[in-house]
């Protein structure tokens, strides 16, 4: 496998920096940019693929508990779909903030690196704008 596995990556890539990373490195930061862009997508934006994207979280009209256990559900279908270097996805929503509008879930799961599977967490913070940030968890 490429170091990086997006074509659009590969193309905007400037040549010395390629090599800046170990191939487990530069995998996991392009599954975790892939999964930022992913994530701050809505559902229906995307006219080609109409199920890309997640529905907007905080339309969701059902109980605290509910809802949380919908975006995760919703989050791990949408992971499992659209980026495949990541297998045996699982998510986990994390405690709440003191901003109810924030969220926050770990998505783990395992990347192949070399012909070895290597298990990987990244952590995800979703904001009430809809925007979303990704970090490697450790």
């Amino acid at each position: 496998m490429s170091k990086y596995g997006s074509l659009f990556e590969r193309l905007a890539d400037i040549p010395a920096t390629r090599n800046q990373f170990d191939d487990e490195a530069a995998i996991t930061l392009s599954v975790a940019n892939h999964l930022a862009k992913m994530l701050s997508t809505r559902a229906g934006s995307v006219q080609t693929l109409p199920d890309y994207g997640l529905p907007d979280l905080n339309d969701l009209n059902l109980s605290l508990h509910d809802s949380l256990q919908q975006s995760r559900i919703a989050i791990e279908r949408f992971v499992e779909l659209y980026e495949p270097r990541l297998s045996e996805v699982r998510v986990v929503t994390l405690p709440r903030t003191h901003d109810p509008l924030n969220l926050s879930f770990s998505i783990e799961g395992m990347i192949e690196v070399d012909g070895i599977k290597r298990e990987v967490s990244f952590g995800a913070s979703l904001n009430g704008s809809g925007q979303v940030k990704i970090n490697k968890r450790y």
